[in-house]
């Protein structure tokens, strides 16, 4: 046969190459391809090398439309900001919370805590002497003290304990404060009703003072047109009997309770003797009265403050709620038609945004609205065509602002002016 149809023969060995050694294989180059590689068709090459690659995960999603070059954005990225907002919330402190409700949180509960401290001193001092006060019949005239005068202000202690600290818990619990309004008329009716309180607490303590400066115990049971009571040398009490009227026998259980006349000398002696403590007791209850007086009249001015800040922003919040209402009648009426997909968007920078209004406001159906191209924004309309071609339709009638490089508008007739003006 001929040498053109002999079968390809194998080329010889070097005389001095090693039998031992495989022959090396020529390296094959790619086949070359017009085609452009897409992101899918790189993510199936290395999803076949590497399996365990993510690329391999990512290219069993259909490839969009549009060829891209740029990496596909992973879930782990797109959730990273959700867990950083979720630990910010979890790493607010109650403190903080507590402030963000109110600011001055801090100053109101110190003061609240001095009324409560105070209130409860008040109290243990008009209940002791109340409790060793009871030993004359309390409805009659004839007590060693005025125990009328002391036990209101145990109502108007009892009453501002009871809602300084009521207040605080729902502060504290809630995390938000206890409506101005109610404060303000609590803490009125409380300053008002102390001046009361602390009136009686002072006719107190003026009866504890004066107790023996007029030759004898005030009090008309210890005196009578029999005799009266003498401050003896030893600085005691003692029943001194007056002779210039008939002599009587001595009664000492007719207004009083107490058993036999020994009994009464030995209590005006007791509080004779407990006069000192008593009168520092009694005035102690009345700097307490003073000091819920003044406490609830700050915290008063403080709360009607409050209130009218509450009021005010609540009647901002009523006129934003106006407004996002009137807003969305005129786009239910078709008043206002926002662009497609872009109600809570706004304009770039140097652009401004104009949506289409009725003639005469009758509310008819708009068409979709146009854009102004900005001072110096020729270059980013020129990048964006699909905005460009968006900004292109326009109602029959409607032409474009006046633009650099633009032909002027044609002239309409009159009437469509008349109608458009």
């Amino acid at each position: 046969m001929s040498s053109s149809t002999s079968q390809p023969q194998a080329a010889p060995h070097a005389p001095h190459a090693s039998s031992a050694a495989p022959p090396s294989p020529v390296p094959t180059p790619p086949p070359k391809s017009v085609a452009r590689l897409s992101d899918a068709t790189n993510a199936h090459s290395t999803a076949a090398a590497n399996p365990n690659s993510p690329r391999a995960h990512a290219s069993n999603s259909p490839a969009p439309d549009i060829p891209t070059t740029g990496p596909t954005p992973s879930i782990p990225n797109t959730r990273a900001p959700q867990a950083t907002a979720t630990e910010t919330e979890e790493h607010v402190s109650f403190n903080d919370k507590l402030n963000a409700a109110d600011r001055y949180w801090k100053f109101k509960a110190g003061l609240g805590a001095i009324a409560i401290t105070t209130g409860l001193v008040g109290i243990g001092c008009f209940a002791w002497l109340m409790s060793t006060d009871l030993a004359a019949d309390s409805d009659s005239y004839y007590t060693g003290y005025n125990s009328y005068a002391v036990w209101p202000g145990l109502i108007t202690w009892s009453i501002s304990i009871a809602f300084i600290a009521l207040c605080t818990i729902i502060f504290l619990v809630r995390k938000r404060p206890v409506h101005p309004g109610v404060r303000v008329s609590m803490d009125l009716l409380l300053w008002l009703a102390f001046i009361i309180t602390a009136m009686f607490a002072i006719f107190a303590l003026r009866d504890v003072l004066d107790y023996g400066l007029y030759g004898g115990p005030g009090g008309y049971s210890y005196s009578s047109s029999d005799g009266d009571y003498v401050l003896a040398s030893n600085g005691t009490w003692a029943w001194e009997q007056d002779t210039s009227y008939i002599n009587s026998p001595r009664d000492c259980t007719r207004y009083t309770q107490f058993q036999n006349c020994e009994e009464q000398d030995a209590y005006v002696n007791k509080l004779w003797a407990e006069k000192g403590s008593r009168s520092n007791i009694t005035l102690a209850g009345v700097v307490c009265q003073f000091f819920g007086l003044v406490i609830h009249f700050v915290l008063f001015v403080w709360a009607c403050v409050d209130c009218h800040r509450h009021n005010r922003s609540k009647v901002s919040k009523d006129a934003e709620k106006i407004a996002a209402s009137i807003v969305q009648t005129m786009i239910a009426n078709g008043a206002i038609v926002p662009p497609p997909g872009q109600a809570h968007m706004t304009a770039p920078p140097g652009q401004f945004m104009y949506y289409q209004m009725p003639p005469n406001q009758q509310g008819y159906p708009m068409h979709p609205p146009y854009m102004q191209q900005g001072p110096g924004q020729m270059q980013h309309f020129v990048q964006h065509p699909q905005m460009a071609q968006q900004q292109q339709r326009m109602a029959p009638g409607q032409y474009p602002m006046g633009q650099p490089g633009m032909p002027p508008a044609a002239s309409i007739n009159e009437k469509t002016a008349a109608r458009y003006a």
